[in-house]
């Protein structure tokens, strides 16, 4: 009996160190596969433009099928082709592939983004323009949590050169706030 209670402590003690980690390693992954798909969809809109040689958008939806106004946070967003080239969905724009966010996670847009309505519109050639038209895009979306754990609680796809992405962490000490535009 002495035996059986010393086994169920010492697993006990273990599952208290345990889990801490198991939760911060879920948070970290939670936050790493929102970002990955929101690369996927930035990479998607821009291949689709060049496939079809037309106009391909991501915006921000709450409905995954329609594009939403400006606001703080992403529920969710929708690439979809842009055949009138206003960076909103109309009704016979077909979507190529929508998604959302769940729970504590957070997507936030840079300026350049919200100055284009918060969308990023690819043209046929590949390329988004910034606002002006004729500047090449320079943006940061941010995938969020605001937590201290993990402590890297922010993961950033940054459009450069008007099509290059990259995926970066960051530490915003528990932070979620609107990414600056590099």
């Amino acid at each position: 009996m002495i035996e059986l209670m010393i086994a169920l402590a010492v697993a006990g003690v273990l599952m208290a160190l345990a889990a801490p980690s198991f939760q911060q390693s879920m948070a970290g992954n939670r936050l790493s596969t929102a970002a990955s798909e929101l690369a996927g969809a930035v990479q998607l809109a821009r291949s689709e433009a060049v496939r079809a040689n037309r106009r391909v958008s991501l915006c921000r939806s709450s409905d995954g099928s329609a594009c939403s106004g400006i606001s703080t946070s992403w529920p969710g967003w929708i690439v979809f082709v842009d055949t009138d080239g206003d960076g909103v969905r109309g009704a016979n724009e077909p979507v190529v592939k929508s998604g959302t966010f769940d729970g504590p996670v957070q997507m936030l847009s840079s300026s350049n983004v919200t100055a284009l309505g918060e969308s990023i519109t690819f043209r046929g050639d590949g390329i988004a323009r910034a606002a002006n038209g004729q500047t090449l895009l320079t943006a940061t979306l941010a995938v969020c949590m605001p937590t201290l754990q993990p402590t890297e609680n922010v993961r950033e796809v940054n459009i450069a050169f008007g099509s290059r992405t990259a995926l970066r962490r960051r530490n915003a000490s528990g932070v979620c706030a609107t990414p600056d535009n590099s």
